[in-house]
């Protein structure tokens, strides 16, 4: 998901907000309260039109309660349902993640290995992927057997593919002509 105007215009003023020892515990937060919004049963009803102004809000409330949120991210949970841009959460809670990530020197990575990996390898991938991008990586790791061998990671919208199965195709292409 993409965040739009709207949703960065919203994570900027959270974070704007938050002090340097609550920005991390307000994007778990946030995290939370989008992914609980987000099931669809609950995210029909919550942006229905037919329910009343008053009782999103209630609703909000509620949730934001439940989960145990701080205050400011109950408050935060408020205005975004009195202004209507419940369904603009999620996207809220991703951009409030990369401008987070851009303000502490950090980048986010996926790296899909064939086998499930060892620690050091997941740090030798991350090293390098560190000297790169010249920022400290977060690494998700994820397994796809079809690679055969090998990793490949996507970094910053890029894809450095250093799977099995991409040496063994291009291998097979040059043979081929």
């Amino acid at each position: 998901m993409k965040g739009s105007r709207v949703a960065k215009r919203y994570a900027r003023a959270l974070l704007d907000l938050a002090d340097k020892g609550s920005q991390e515990k307000w994007g778990v937060e946030l995290e939370r309260l989008a992914a609980m919004v987000e099931s669809p049963e609950l995210l029909e009803r919550l942006a229905s039109p037919e329910l009343a102004d008053q009782s999103r809000q209630e609703a909000m409330g509620k949730i934001a309660e439940r989960l145990n949120l701080s205050v400011p991210l109950r408050s935060f949970a408020m205005v975004v349902a009195r202004h209507g841009r419940i369904r603009e959460l999620g996207a809220i809670a991703e951009s409030y993640r990369e401008l987070l990530d851009r303000a502490l020197g950090r980048e986010r990575a996926t790296l899909t290995f064939a086998l499930a990996p060892s620690d050091a390898e997941v740090a030798r991938v991350v090293g390098g992927l560190e000297k790169i991008a010249a920022l400290k990586i977060i690494p998700t790791v994820k397994i796809d057997p079809a690679l055969l061998g090998g990793v490949t990671a996507e970094l910053g919208g890029k894809i450095y593919d250093g799977s099995l199965a991409t040496r063994l195709a291009e291998a097979k292409r040059r043979l081929a002509g």
